[in-house]
C-alpha cells in the first residue's frame, strides 16, 4: 500500500512539471539583445502584472555617464514597424520603454532590430541591437492570475 502512494507522490508532481514546462515553451518567447559594443541592451517581454496581456519593449543604457537618447526605431525583417522620438537623458541601467502593445512577437524566424540614436558630450551616435528569441520555461497561465508570469 505504501509503495503505491509513494509512486503517486512522485509521478503526479513530475507529470505536472512536465506539462507546465511543455505549456511554457509553447508560449511566445522573450526577445533580448545587446549592441555590439555592449553599451545598450533591449528586450521585448510580456508584462507580468498586465491583465490584458500587454507586452513591453525596453532599452537600457550601459554607459557610466549620462547620455541623451534621441530616437528609438524597431524594425521587423527590415521593415520599420515602430519609431519613437525620445529626447530623454538616461544614466546606467535606467530603462526607456519604446513600445507597449498587446501584439506578441511569436515567430522565432522573424528578425527584430532596435536602432537607438543618442548623444553625449563627445558627439552623436547610433547603435543597432539585434533581438534574439529566448525560450521561457516557467510561464504561469493567465487562467490562474489574469496574466502570464514568466521566469
Amino acid at each position: 500500500m505504501w509503495k503505491n502512494k509513494k509512486v503517486i507522490y512522485i509521478t503526479v508532481p513530475f507529470a505536472f512539471l512536465v506539462l507546465w514546462i511543455t505549456y511554457s515553451i509553447n508560449q511566445p518567447p522573450k526577445w533580448f539583445g545587446q549592441s555590439t559594443d555592449g553599451k545598450w541592451e533591449a528586450d521585448f517581454n510580456s508584462e507580468v502584472t498586465s491583465p490584458k496581456g500587454y507586452w513591453s519593449g525596453r532599452i537600457y543604457s550601459e554607459e557610466d555617464h549620462r547620455v541623451e537618447v534621441q530616437t528609438i526605431a524597431l524594425s521587423k525583417n527590415g521593415k520599420l514597424i515602430h519609431d519613437l522620438d525620445v529626447n530623454e537623458t538616461v544614466t546606467k541601467n535606467q530603462e526607456i520603454e519604446y513600445l507597449s502593445t498587446t501584439k506578441t512577437f511569436s515567430d522565432k524566424q522573424d528578425e527584430y532590430v532596435v536602432q537607438v540614436s543618442w548623444k553625449d558630450s563627445s558627439g552623436t551616435y547610433q547603435d543597432v541591437i539585434h533581438l534574439s528569441p529566448q525560450t521561457r520555461y516557467f510561464v504561469l497561465p493567465k487562467v490562474l492570475f489574469g496574466s502570464h508570469l514568466s521566469y
